[in-house]
Formats: C-alpha cells, structure tokens, sequence
C-alpha cells in the first residue's frame, strides 16, 4: 500500500511546484558563488527552502522537514551576516539540494524518503557552528546521452495501406524517431519502420557524485524527477507526462471550435441547396466564402492546437548552470554558462529529447573546449571562461547555440587525427574542406582526448548528438577557429506535430523526404554524370557529388531516366538524389503503418485527393549499399 494513501492529488502537487522552486534554488546557488553578498539572492533562496519546508511538513515528510530546517538556518544566519559564506558552507548547501531531489524522487514513488546522510547532517550542523566541516570525496558524475526487411515497395498492398491510413489515429512523428501519440504511453514496437540501429553505448549504471549525493540523471528536468511550472510559463510538464495549459490558449482553442461548427452549419445548409438544384451564382459564391472561412478558422486551430504543446525552453536551460560549475570545479576551470533566449517557446516533446544531445554538448565545451586558468592567463585571456547557450526562432526553426571562448579546433589537426585512426582515407581528407573537416568530430569513434578518462575520450557521443538531432529532423553545424573558441549550431523545427517535405514523384507514386535534408533542386545533364572510382558522381558548382538514385535506394526498377536531382546532406555525406520528377513543398501530419515494415518508410501521410504519400527514413534507407539500375540509365544515355 502506498505511504501516502488518498493523498495522491496533493503529492502530485507538492512535487510539481517543489521540483520547480529546487530547480530555481540550484540556479541561484551558482549565481550566489559569484556574488555572496546578494541580499536578494539569500532572501529568495531561504524562501525556497522555506516553502519546500512548509508542503513537506503539510504531507508528514520528517526526513525532508528536518533537512530543509537545518538549511533553512543556515541560509537565516547567512542573511542576518552572522555567517560568512565559503566554499565549504556552499559544498555542504549544495549536498543538500541534490539530497533533497533524491528524496523527491522517492516520493514520486509514493514512498517515505530515508533520511539524509549523517555526515550531510553533521556538515550542516557545524557549519551553523561555524566550524570547518571535512569536506567528502568528489567524483564527477557523468552523463552519457542514449540514443533488414524486403524493400520498399516489394509486395506492398495498397488498399490495405490506404484503408490503413484512413483508420489510423494522426500521429506526430518523425523519420526514425516515431512518437507516441500519448506521451505518457511507450511507442508500440511495430510503429517503429526500418528504425537504423542506434549508434549509443550500452547504458552504465549512473555514476554518483559523492560531493552532492546525487545521480547524473538526478538533475532538473531529468526523467522521473519532477519539473514544475514558473509562474510566467504558458504551459507546464507534470512528472506524469500531462502538461498544464494556460486557460487562454484553452479558450483561444474552444471559440475557434465553435466557430468552426458555425461553419460547418453553413456549408450543410449550402450543401442542401446544391442538392434541390439551386446553382445559381449567389449560391456557388457563399459556397465559395464558406469553404474560405472553413480552412481560415482549420489553420487556425491547427496552428492554436499546436501551441498548446509549446513550453519555453528556459525549462531545459536551467538545469545546465548547475551541471557545468560542478564539472568545472571538478577540472579545476573557472566556468560562467551564460543563458538567454529562455522564453522561446518549443513543441515540449522536442524538449524531451534535446536533453541528452544538449547535456553532452555543454560538457564538452567544458571538457574539452576551454582551457584552464593558468592556460588562459598565457594566451592572454581572462581567467575565466564564458560559455553561451541560447536560443532563439528564426521563421518556422528555433536555432540552438553553444558557443565557448576556450581553444577552438583546428581542421587541419582534425583530419590528421581521423587518418591516424583509420576513419578516413588520406585521399579523402586530402580533399576535405574546412567546413567538412570540422564535421569529422561527428564520426563514430572519433576523439581529440590523448588519455581516456570518466569523462571523455572514447570516442562516443557526438555522433551521438548528431544522430539525435537528425532523429528530431534537424541540423547540427560547426563553427571554430583555434585559439578563439567554437560555436555549435543546432536548427530545429518548431514542433513535431507538422513535418515539412519535398514531395518527389516514382511513376505514379508520391514519395517524401524531410525538407531539413534538402539544400536545393538541380537539374540533370546525363553528360554531366561521370564514373569516378566505379561509382557516379556530378559536379555542383566545383563539388563532386556522388549521384544515388530514389528508385536504386528503394529497390525499384526505374521507369525511366531520372531529370532532376535534390542535393542532399545526410550524417556525414552530401550527395545528389536523382528523381523521375517532383511536386513541390508541402507540410504532412506523419501517421504510423503499424501493420506493414517496409524498409526506409518512417511513415505516411495522405494528400488532399486521398492518395498516400510515403515519408521516407533516409537514413534506413542509405545504410546498406545497393545496386542502382537507374544510375546505370543516366550512364548509358551519357555514353
């Protein structure tokens, strides 16, 4: 039986509000190291303990009551100047947070938390002493970011995927990455097409940090611990999965509903009339108005419906202060992670999924991207170091950047190390420019790190990232120069809901692949193509590009020789997609083929004239090397 039996509303409560004001306090202890004199930081920091206090006693929680009381005082003494503050009172503070956050993960559970650590305590005690308390061993907690059917095509049956679509609930997805339509609710394992097998390790045990008791997945935000809602927030997580909506999206929603239905009484009514034979011209244009007004008031709601998922990125951003000065004081750097663009909003389950990626971006920057003080000193920089991570939208796309002043890398360095480690052949990086070069931190296996430590150096993690990135539909771009830091640049659509296309035609078939991948269309001179190494390439505007065929990469026998070509860039590569022909730019709603797998289809989607469009998975789909009679076409023709 649960501890707190009949109280489950309230704990649901307690934890959404207290995750939040935890979250809020460990944001200000970072900002209370750097000014200790803050009044108003103390105030708003005994006043969050106060209030976790108060809801912890309400609820019967003696071991958090007490942990909270001794923090409470001290933070008493520290505001009434009875109390300096030092690096050991700040440690033993800090202990206490992340103690408090393992606790509000056992009530989660429903369970009474054990009581806070005796040397926590005795820490606590003799700092209200004003003793020096021994201070415990530090281990850095680390976090390491998660992340062969018949071909497309061959024996599909088409009625049954249409009737398939038609019944099919919509479903906001994406290529490779299929979400659930509850997400509360894992993905069924047969929504999952021609998903590539992931590219992340097998996932250790959590370290723990021994200074603050904490797990690395035991941050503000992280899965299972609680994340509440700011009071200027729009739309808030609870730690069940629901999300809180502000009644004015709600009611924004329920009047364009009701307008809707205006709507739809109008076109009946019409309708009726068209029926008895009434087609004069007054009845066709108030037909004509009222369809207007109808996709007026659809594209409203859709575009309000939307927003009802959209949360402020600030809840992703505030966990990573924390995360980057106990990782800087554990290397002995001097670390400032600076934020703005908090208030952009975002779909909240892209949120979900930038954790890991971002995680592991700002702990490289610290790692590896800037140097340590004595370092910075004799290239003759400030002592400490600055890193940025924004956010801001830019048309339908939020742009996300990580930028440090630290050491910036070199391409040249960067393709000497890939060579060493055989990822590249010398001929190939020979050829590589700064742009691609910089791209080769992305490679499987690839690192700048001498000596393997807990942190780094294996060689997993940012292609990691970058397939994660690809999985939301987004790119990831490199900007460095030594000596002057390096900037990482992470463009994503705004929600998952709608999913921006290039619809390219097969014979009679309409195939889409995600518009994030395409840079442009060109068209193809057969005499154009030539054969390098066995393999065709073309020459777009000094580049050599290799040539890959729609029909080749779904098994399909052409029907005749491709004319256009979509310059693409997928992971690594760039290459030039040939096509028979293609029908523009169009945004689809992904629905899942839970009963059908073929190979490279992440989804489908139906047009306005009820035929299917299959969403391609691009990566599935250029995984395995296949043979390409089309290619063989635009050869031939050449010849």
């Amino acid at each position: 039986m649960s501890d707190f039996q009949g109280l489950e509303e309230m704990l649901g409560d307690f934890l959404t509000e207290a995750g939040e004001l935890l979250s809020d306090v460990d944001n200000k202890l970072v900002e209370l190291e750097r000014r200790p004199d803050d009044g108003k930081l103390l105030n708003d920091i005994f006043r969050g303990f106060h209030t976790i206090k108060g809801g912890a006693g309400f609820l019967g929680v003696a071991p958090l009551v007490e942990l909270c009381h001794l923090t409470e005082n001290l933070f008493d003494l520290l505001r009434g100047r009875k109390l300096a503050l030092n690096a050991d009172v700040l440690d033993a503070i800090l202990a206490a947070t992340a103690t408090v956050r393992d606790m509000f993960g056992s009530l989660a559970q429903q369970r009474q938390p054990a009581a806070a650590n005796p040397a926590l305590l005795e820490r606590l005690q003799a700092a209200l002493r004003g003793e020096a308390a021994p201070a415990t061993t530090a281990t850095t907690a680390t976090v390491t970011p998660a992340s062969a059917g018949a071909p497309a095509g061959t024996g599909l049956d088409w009625a049954q995927l249409h009737a398939a679509l038609l019944a099919a609930p919509t479903h906001a997805a994406l290529p490779g990455a299929p979400v659930s339509a509850n997400p509360a609710q894992p993905v069924p394992a047969a929504a999952v097409l021609a998903q590539p097998p992931s590219m992340a390790p097998a996932q250790p045990a959590p370290a723990i940090d021994t200074r603050y008791g904490r797990r690395a997945s035991d941050q503000p935000g992280a899965e299972g611990v609680p994340v509440g809602r700011r009071d200027n927030d729009r739309v808030a997580v609870s730690k069940d999965g629901t999300i809180r909506i502000d009644t004015q999206r709600l009611d924004h929603v329920l009047n364009l509903s009701g307008e809707i239905g205006l709507a739809r009484n109008r076109l009946t009514c019409l309708r009726r009339d068209i029926l008895s034979g009434k087609r004069d011209g007054e009845t066709l244009a108030a037909l004509d108005q009222a369809v207007n007004q109808l996709d007026l008031l659809v594209s409203d709601l859709q575009n309000s419906a939307m927003k009802t998922r959209m949360q402020p990125i600030g809840r992703l951003f505030q966990k990573y202060p924390r995360m980057a000065r106990d990782l800087a004081r554990g290397l002995g750097k001097d670390v400032e992670l600076a934020l703005s663009g908090e208030e952009t909003e975002l779909d909240r389950a892209m949120i979900d999924q930038l954790s890991d990626p971002l995680v592991h971006l700002v702990r490289n920057a610290v790692d590896h991207g800037v140097e340590l003080p004595a370092d910075r000193v004799a290239a003759g920089k400030p002592e400490k170091s600055t890193i940025k991570l924004s956010a801001r939208q830019a048309g339908d796309h939020m742009v996300i950047e990580i930028a440090d002043d630290g050491r910036g890398m070199s391409a040249e360095s960067l393709r000497r190390k890939a060579v060493e480690k055989g990822l590249i052949e010398p001929d190939a990086a020979a050829a590589m420019d700064e742009r691609h070069s910089l791209q080769l931190i992305f490679l499987p296996g690839f690192s700048t790190k001498e000596q393997v430590s807990d942190l780094s150096g294996r060689g997993v993690g940012m292609d990691v990232v970058k397939n994660n990135i690809q999985k939301l539909n987004g790119r990831i771009e490199i900007q460095s120069r030594p000596g002057a830091g390096t900037t990482i640049t992470i463009s994503l659509p705004l929600t998952m809901a709608i999913l921006p296309v290039l619809v390219l035609k097969h014979g009679g078939q309409a195939l889409a692949v995600p518009l994030a991948l395409v840079h442009e269309l060109v068209p193809i001179d057969p005499a154009a193509v030539q054969l390098v190494g066995g393999r065709p390439v073309l020459a777009v505007r000094g580049e050599v590009l290799p040539v890959r065929t729609l029909a080749g990469l779904l098994g399909w026998e052409p029907t005749r020789t491709p004319r256009y070509g979509v310059l693409m860039q997928s992971a690594l590569s760039s290459f030039v997609l040939a096509v028979e022909g293609y029908a523009g730019r169009d945004d689809v709603v992904i629905k899942p083929l839970t009963d059908l797998k073929p190979k490279g289809v992440a989804g489908a989607s139906l047009t306005g004239d009820g035929s299917v469009v299959l969403v391609l998975d691009m990566e599935a789909l250029l995984a395995d090397p296949v043979d390409d009679p089309a290619c063989h076409l635009l050869l031939e023709e050449a010849a």
